[in-house]
């Protein structure tokens, strides 16, 4: 769209560019193809307005662009356009944004020489989860019908919202948003069972075949319009003091260990140790040559408690995996044996085999997986695994999975009502696909995440524990013993991650309150009552700092966390502590 007068700038490389147009404001991504945190008036409305595109499995491609911005008044118009050559073929790519005060339209266009094979490939909305939770929509869909609904409360399984070419509905706050899509038909999918804090819109319906190719020659072409009109008012006042959000005992923590690994050796059997772990979760794959000789190492390299995670997703023959495990067991009694994705028929054959033992039942997927599934009867646990970047893997995306947790345990409690819960193992990649295309693919393991030994790793274990702090959760599983992808270095030094569990692992079972803080929707606290007096684990699960007031009390010097540990920090005053962004702080009570 030609302006009369504009400016044109560049955006800072690696880093989000804040643009605001009047009473709208968002975050562009380096790249340009995507906008976070759209707000208008303050309130965060879409968590993302974005192009994407995916491969056959579902992999997100690098879409890799300088973006220009352009300034006419109080109006921005952002381009970005690239080209790649991907192992699923060509693709050219150009993106165009405008914002203005009353609202923003994305259009995308792409085109192939040689032809694309994708699963998806075109724009995308988030809408933010506070400001829409349970919210009424009234849908247009593509035959001009309007239908009435709402943003799901529960978690739902399957798509919400389909066949739509147009969606209204307010916000939390009152805010009238309206939403036009062109050059395809839209649906909507509720992404908290994959732990992002939004429900996505997207193209093209999932009830279509895909793959899909784009053929050579083809030009595809989509928009998105949206409109923003005020509504309530906002209030002036922010509520900044803490809250307690729930009280329960601090779960047990444990650790995984894949069969396929190498057993500790003895620096990493001395660190593990320290930890105070309750248990070792083996995982058994029985498609990987050699598992069960890899199982009778492990368990006996590995003295007290461990618990097996066995994958039988599509696995026939599951009588002679259980008979196999059995006799690597030799009598040895784990904690429980969790039955991955298991018929009745396992579940029932292993209550014969381990009569005295907890059987679990669920997935080792994540939490969709969980969600959409059957579970069988006669278990003694549920459980299925967590991760936060199946969509993208920023950091921001990582902060903002502790947002949805415990909409995530209501429904877990809706599902499996009774049942014991076990979550884990909780890891920063997804360990395998389930959604993938291909056999190989659907097994492959994703790479080790580079900020597993990182502070920032430890913030996001902080905050998910946190949100699964619940009296029905007795077990998460957290990282794996070693390696890249564990809380052990190869030299025996802990990462982050391991010294924050060396420090709660020993408080399990103790009283604990989940602290929160309505002005500061990623601050999480860990107030755990200890034998020898109180303690908080603080973070703030997002890159900018926080002040935050503490629990009443009288806190001792603060100890923030290093890459090589916990260090003394400066003296808090006031009543008050400043967070840093991803930061962990550890207090405890003076005496």
């Amino acid at each position: 769209m030609p302006f009369a007068t504009q400016r044109h700038e560049s955006a800072e490389s690696g880093q989000p560019s804040k643009l605001s147009a009047g009473p709208v404001t968002v975050e562009l991504n380096p790249s340009g193809t995507a906008l976070r945190d759209v707000a208008f008036d303050g309130e965060v409305v879409l968590r993302g307005l974005a192009f994407v595109a995916r491969d056959e499995n579902w992999g997100t491609l690098p879409l890799a662009a300088s973006p220009q911005i352009h300034r006419s008044g109080d109006s921005i118009e952002i381009e970005a356009s690239g080209d790649g050559n991907h192992p699923n073929g060509d693709l050219s790519w150009r993106v165009l944004f405008h914002i203005s005060p009353k609202g923003i339209e994305a259009r995308s266009s792409v085109r192939s020489s040689r032809g694309f094979l994708t699963n998806r490939t075109g724009l995308v909305v988030l809408h933010g989860l506070s400001a829409c939770r349970g919210q009424e929509v009234v849908i247009t869909h593509a035959d001009g019908r309007s239908t009435r609904s709402a943003f799901p409360v529960p978690i739902s399984p399957h798509q919400p919202f389909m066949d739509m070419a147009a969606l209204a509905h307010r916000t939390q706050r009152g805010t009238a948003v309206m939403i036009a899509f062109e050059g395809e038909v839209f649906e909507t999918e509720d992404q908290r069972n994959w732990t992002d804090a939004s429900y996505k819109t997207y193209s093209r319906p999932l009830a279509l075949p895909f793959p899909y190719r784009i053929d050579a020659g083809e030009t595809v072409e989509q928009s998105v319009r949206i409109a923003f009109e005020a509504g309530g008012a906002a209030s002036d006042s922010v509520e900044t003091n803490p809250r307690i959000e729930r009280i329960a005992s601090l779960p047990c923590l444990g650790t995984g260990l894949p069969v396929v690994r190498s057993v500790p050796d003895a620096v990493v059997s001395a660190a593990l140790k320290a930890l105070s772990l309750h248990a070792i979760a083996l995982e058994i794959d029985p498609e990987e040559p050699g598992w069960a000789d890899r199982l009778e190492g492990h368990l006996a390299a590995i003295p007290g408690n461990v618990r097996l995670n066995c994958r039988l997703k599509d696995y026939a023959d599951h009588a002679r995996v259980l008979d196999t495990i059995d006799r690597a067991l030799s009598g040895r009694k784990p904690l429980g044996i969790s039955l991955w994705d298991a018929s009745q028929e396992a579940v029932d054959l292993a209550r014969r085999l381990w009569p005295g033992t907890h059987i679990g039942g669920g997935t080792g997927a994540f939490f969709t997986e969980f969600n959409r599934g059957t579970l069988p009867s006669r278990i003694d646990y549920a459980i299925w695994t967590t991760n936060p970047t199946v969509h993208a893997s920023d950091d921001d995306t990582l902060g903002e999975s502790i947002e949805p947790l415990a909409d995530i345990l209501a429904t877990a409690h809706a599902k499996a009502p009774g049942l014991d819960l076990v979550i884990g193992p909780l890891t920063l990649g997804m360990r395998f696909n389930p959604n993938a295309t291909s056999p190989e693919a659907r097994r492959a393991e994703t790479p080790p995440d580079r900020r597993q030994h990182t502070v920032l790793a430890a913030s996001w274990l902080l905050g998910t524990i946190a949100g699964f702090v619940d009296a029905s959760v007795k077990d998460l599983i957290v990282f794996e013993v070693a390696g890249p992808k564990g809380l052990v270095q190869p030299d025996g030094s802990l990462s982050p991650s391991g010294h924050l569990v060396s420090r709660l692992a020993p408080l399990a079972g103790c009283r604990t309150e989940i602290v929160i803080w309505a002005h500061e929707p990623r601050a999480r606290g860990l107030l755990v009552h200890a034998p020898e007096g109180r303690v908080l684990a603080l973070t703030q699960a997002r890159a900018a700092p926080a002040a935050l007031a503490l629990p009443e009390g009288r806190w001792a010097a603060s100890e923030r966390l290093h890459l090589t540990g916990f260090t003394a920090g400066p003296q808090h005053a006031g009543g008050m502590i400043d967070v840093d962004g991803f930061g962990v702080v550890w207090l405890a009570e003076a005496s």
